[in-house]
């Protein structure tokens, strides 16, 4: 690959240089970056000298990409992390001397590290007292696992922007300004992830906040920890400051005058998690510790009429006016409206337009359909419009239950059949829709009449489900045998399982997929999707069981009954690394706009539905939080008031848009429909500024678009 004079410059700068780059997405920046980490292992640098850091994992997949080449020649390799990363693997490794350090945690037991599910788990056992004896939270009108998230990322924010837990509702009541009964419903928050912090200290539960509090107060209180840290690294290359969080701008500030050379990277306009806790302002206050400034400012990515159209579009939603003129016939070419009357035309309107992009030759990788939130009924609209035409699509939303999805109803069903001692029966309707996953060719309705036929009804202590043998002839018959055979097979392995001792449900997972429904003839075989879901709850079950059973001192049947009812009610999330950032490269994908922009990878193509939704920039209800209060930039006592909530929209908006269009190769397509899935007529900023720049154009050149 060629470098530009830029991007060489940053990669042949010498090898005590300490550099700030910054510029706008698809300029090079990171190219430079994996550029300037091979010529420090060229140039002999020992490998294990070198802090690769990012805000999130996938972040640096393509300097892992370029070590590849490194890796079969014995040489040490750079270390790669997080600022959670490193929290955990310093907790391990120096945990009795934080012991000795912090008294509240229990003397005599070793870490348990939390992950997202188990946390919410564990915090679930707290609240539900307090809200079914106490009546915490009774005007609060929110899903329980919403409620559960909120309180811990309340934690969440106190650590990473490093104020005390035990502040967290004083910060929020000194910003109200509206009905003096929120202020309770703060204080029962206060009070809930008190709770949940003191419960975590005496048994060692370790969420992601108290890992972060914990490192963070051992690199300012333990000299151990601080020399030990300090003397691992020589050279920093530091990507996406911006994404990340003020605790770790803190640890690399403090990183600075031991190294020999650093290059931190930082994109302009960005900021995508600040709803996580980001801080681009911290990350560009790291400009301070570095005595060279680069800037890249050309555009690798977008054609030249995206770039226009992305500095006539922010000029509209800021009210501002812009000297920037282009032909309209250019910007016509990048961008489009297109309406069409309701949610069924407007997807088959999209996925027509897709198979043309791929008929004429365009990779289904280069092309991505993007909403501000994408609920179950569209994201289903489209995949079964999109199948039509052979089109491969991935689709990810990271809020998005296990329960909601079909596979996991299946295959805790199947579970649940198959471990009596559970004591819990699955329902007509619950038997139908998971054979239907499971038994390849079987359509609702014979699976439906299979169920209603093999559901015993009273309780047995083996699987409560009848031979296909013992069914009345006639519903054999309909239901056929070349199908009864097949959920013959799979009663006799349910049956035969369920007469030994019980596995651990991960166990119980792992041998039902490889055994049974990964074979010909089963819903799951050749199912890569299928497969990928199933990865990922075993995953997860495995996580509970180490973690949630092992704390608990559950047996395989107590562990495996609680996760069925924590998934059944919706506590524990579908939230895996890998099911979004190790995404195929020719497999289209649908998500929400900030899972896209998250992932840091540009497309020739894309779709924006809902392009008059204002979900594009309008935070979701939170009422037990406000992001943007609990922060590092906010000021204690300063109130949140509309004029606040307005501007967070403007900067929101702008920020989604640019991160999109820069990450745009060649087109845009923007679809709405009349109403949106509410019935809410659309007329939001995104559209309202998209129209006024389009015809703001035609009217400068007097042609139509």
């Amino acid at each position: 690959m060629k470098l530009t004079e830029q991007q060489l410059s940053i990669s042949e700068a010498p090898l005590d240089s300490t550099i700030f780059l910054s510029g706008p997405a698809g300029t090079g920046k990171t190219t430079a970056g994996t550029e300037r980490l091979l010529r420090l292992i060229q140039s002999g640098v020992p490998g294990r000298s070198i802090l690769l850091f990012f805000p999130q994992r996938n972040l640096g997949d393509r300097y892992q990409k370029a070590l590849s080449v490194f890796s079969s020649r014995g040489l040490s390799l750079p270390v790669m992390a997080t600022y959670g990363g490193l929290a955990r693997r310093i907790l391990s490794l120096f945990w009795p001397t934080i012991l000795e350090q912090f008294p509240q945690l229990h003397p005599n037991l070793p870490p348990t590290f939390l992950t997202l599910e188990s946390s919410l788990y564990f915090l679930s056992r707290i609240v539900e007292p307090l809200i079914e004896n106490q009546g915490f939270f009774a005007s609060v009108t929110i899903q329980r696992n919403r409620l559960y998230s909120q309180i811990l990322d309340n934690l969440n924010k106190a650590a990473i922007h490093v104020f005390p837990h035990t502040e967290i509702s004083e910060r929020l009541i000194s910003a109200w300004i509206g009905d003096p009964s929120q202020e309770i419903i703060y204080h029962q928050a206060q009070q809930a992830a008190n709770q949940f912090r003191d419960h975590c200290y005496q048994n060692n539960l370790l969420d992601y906040s108290l890992q972060i509090e914990l490192f963070t107060r051992s690199i300012a209180q333990i000299p151990l920890v601080r020399s030990y840290l300090l003397g691992q690294f020589d050279y920093l290359i530091y990507d996406n400051c911006e994404e990340d969080i003020p605790a770790s701008h803190d640890f690399i500030k403090m990183l600075f005058p031991h190294l020999s050379s650093s290059l931190v990277i930082y994109d302009e306009d960005a900021g995508y998690r600040s709803f996580l806790g980001a801080s681009p302002s911290s990350g560009l206050s790291l400009s301070e510790f570095c005595s060279n400034h680069e800037s890249f400012h050309e555009i690798l990515t977008s054609s030249s009429s995206l770039q226009i159209l992305n500095k006539l579009l922010v000029s509209e939603i800021t009210g501002q006016s812009s000297s920037v003129s282009v032909p309209a016939v250019s910007i016509a070419s990048s961008v489009s409206i297109n309406f069409q009357p309701s949610y069924p035309e407007m997807v088959s309107w999209v996925s027509a337009e897709v198979s043309n992009l791929v008929s004429s030759g365009v990779s289904p990788g280069q092309i991505v359909i993007l909403a501000p939130y994408l609920s179950d009924s569209l994201r289903f609209l489209l995949q079964k419009s999109l199948d039509h035409y052979l089109i491969p699509t991935i689709t990810h939303r990271p809020s998005r239950a296990l329960r909601d999805e079909p596979v996991t109803q299946s295959l805790l069903t199947l579970a649940s059949l198959a471990h009596p001692a559970w004591e819990i029966y699955p329902s007509v309707y619950e038997v139908a829709l998971a054979l239907v996953q499971a038994v390849q060719g079987l359509d609702l309705t014979r699976a439906y009449l299979l169920a209603q036929q093999a559901v015993k009804n009273k309780p047995s202590s083996f699987v409560r489900l009848a031979d296909f043998g013992s069914i009345p002839e006639n519903y054999q018959d309909r239901i056929s045998f070349h199908v009864g055979n097949r959920y013959q097979e799979l009663l006799d392995w349910m049956n035969a399982y369920a007469s030994r001792t019980a596995f651990p449900l991960d166990y119980f997972l792992t041998h039902l997929f490889g055994e049974m429904l990964s074979r010909s003839g089963y819903g799951f075989y050749n199912d890569l999707t299928k497969g990928r879901i199933t990865a990922q709850i075993i995953e997860s079950a495995s996580n509970f069981r180490l973690s949630a059973g092992k704390v608990l001192d559950l047996d395989p049947v107590q562990c495996g009954k609680e996760y069925f009812r924590m998934v059944k009610t919706g506590v524990l999330a579908n939230q895996y690394i890998k099911s979004w950032t190790e995404l195929p490269e020719n497999q289209l994908l649908i998500s929400p706009a900030y899972t896209f922009l998250l992932n840091n990878k540009p497309v020739d193509y894309q779709f924006w539905l809902d392009v008059g939704s204002r979900g594009w920039y309008e935070r979701i209800y939170q009422p037990l939080t406000n992001p943007h209060v609990l922060h590092r930039d906010w000021l204690p006592g300063q109130l949140w008031r509309d004029a606040e909530e307005q501007q967070q929209n403007i900067d929101s908006l702008i920020c989604v848009a640019t991160g999109l269009i820069r990450r745009s190769r060649k087109s845009i397509y923007g679809c709405l429909t009349e109403t949106d899935e509410h019935g809410y007529e659309q007329k939001g900023l995104l559209l309202l500024s998209l129209n006024k720049v389009l015809a703001n154009s035609k009217h400068s050149t007097g042609k139509e678009q």
